[in-house]
Parts: C-alpha cells; sequence; structure tokens
C-alpha cells in the first residue's frame, strides 16, 4: 500500500483584485489527523483563557483566521506551527511587474493565470511525491463550489498526466474542496498571511519579523515568479524587501 501525503492550497490576493501581489501557498504533511487534534487543542485553551474572554466570540465565529485574530492569537498560532509536521510552498507574484503586465495579463484569463500559478507551485512537488498517494486540498473559492472543483481538478490533472508521460508512471491522487471549517487551512492561510503583510502592506516591524523567523523552517521553498527567482534554506529570502 502507498503511503499518503496531503497538501493543502490556498491563496492571498486575487488576480483580479486590487492587491499589489498574488499569493499562492501550499503545506505538504504526512499527519492530517494529528494537525487537526494540534489545532483543536489549542482552540480550546484560547476560549477557555480568561485573557481572551473579550475576544471568544469573534473567534468562535470565525476560527483560526489570520486576518481576524487578535495578535496574541497569532502568535500562539505562529508558534503551534513552528511545531506541527508541516513544509510548505509559497508562490509570489507581483502584479505591477512586467512579467505579470506585458506577458501574462496580455494574453490570459484571470483564471488561466490561476491555473499556471498552480502548476507551477504543484508540478515539482507532486513529481517528489509521484511514488504516494496524493490528496490534493483546495480552500473554497467563490460560491459556486462544483464548477471550483472542476477547475482545479482540470489543472491537476493535466499537471499529473505530464508526470505520468515523463517517468512512464500512473500517478495515484485526489482533489478536493473544502470550506473554512477545515481548521488545517487555517496553516496556510496563516503563512500567507505573513508574506502578505510584508510585502503587501509594507510590515516589517519587528514583532512580524520574528512571527517570520519562528515559522521558517517549516518554509522549504519560496518562488518569485515574476523574476523565476528561488529561495530556500540555502538561498535564504530577504524579509524586509521584495
Amino acid at each position: 500500500m502507498k503511503d499518503t501525503v496531503y497538501y493543502y492550497i490556498d491563496e492571498s490576493g486575487g488576480i483580479e483584485s486590487n492587491s499589489k501581489y498574488f499569493i499562492l501557498g501550499c503545506y505538504k504533511t504526512d499527519s492530517p489527523e494529528e494537525l487537526r487534534l494540534s489545532i483543536e487543542e489549542l482552540k480550546k485553551e484560547i476560549l477557555n483563557a480568561p485573557y481572551f474572554a473579550f475576544q471568544r466570540d469573534k473567534f468562535l465565529k470565525n476560527g483560526f483566521h489570520a486576518c481576524e485574530n487578535h495578535f496574541d492569537i497569532r502568535a500562539r498560532f505562529f508558534n503551534l506551527i513552528s511545531m506541527l509536521n508541516v513544509r510548505s510552498y509559497i508562490l509570489l507574484l507581483k502584479k505591477d511587474s512586467v512579467f505579470f503586465q506585458e506577458k501574462l495579463k496580455p494574453e490570459f484569463t484571470s483564471e488561466e493565470i490561476y491555473n499556471i500559478c498552480i502548476s507551477k507551485l504543484m508540478s515539482d512537488r507532486l513529481t517528489k511525491t509521484r511514488n504516494e498517494h496524493n490528496v490534493i486540498i483546495f480552500e473554497q473559492f467563490g460560491s459556486k463550489r462544483n464548477n471550483w472543483l472542476e477547475n482545479v481538478k482540470s489543472v491537476i490533472g493535466e499537471t499529473i498526466n505530464n508526470i505520468n508521460n515523463r517517468f512512464d508512471i500512473d500517478v495515484s491522487y485526489s482533489v478536493e474542496v473544502h470550506d473554512k471549517s477545515d481548521v488545517n487551512l487555517s496553516v496556510i492561510d496563516y503563512i500567507n498571511f505573513i508574506f502578505a503583510q510584508f510585502y503587501e502592506n509594507g510590515r516589517t516591524e519587528p514583532r512580524m519579523q520574528e512571527n517570520f523567523i519562528i515559522i521558517e523552517p517549516k518554509i522549504a521553498l519560496i518562488y518569485k515568479m515574476d523574476r523565476d527567482l528561488f529561495y530556500d534554506k540555502n538561498n535564504r529570502i530577504d524579509i524586509k524587501k521584495y
């Protein structure tokens, strides 16, 4: 029986939105239930802590959603990420770059650009785990779940077919769309959030830098698509500048 790996994928900033950057992130794990239990345990601690009493109603409504959470809840969750069995991968795309404005935007629809980004992010990941069963989970986008599921199934299917042809194998995989009630999606939401804070919002204060340092060992790769630059543990990114 093949081992199973899980990929959780989410975005920050839309292709058509007014954001300056499009951020697409994923993380890989082979222990999603352990993650879920750890996150639920932290949630329980926060709900029972007198310190967070005034945040309780809002937290019950939003759960672990970085842009909505109190900064002390964020600190607790970033600390948890540093202890989880995850490896994350981030694609960054600057939307006022020559690459985006002159090469992507004139030739492709927003959906096509998004699909190109998914393929760029996932191709190497799925190549490396081609001998395992891959469960690929996207966060729900928009109100038409079935349309979104068919789109991501299509782009992942094309990526898998390329791997199959290259290695003459039949990669085992499935594609799912989950809503925000899946607490495991909170991990990639938080990781994307910190890049959005640095690049979209220009927040480089010590607290944000410290949060990044805490989770940096869990980030395996960062790819600046518009500049075709890769960063990893041997070529570390300077998070204070793009």
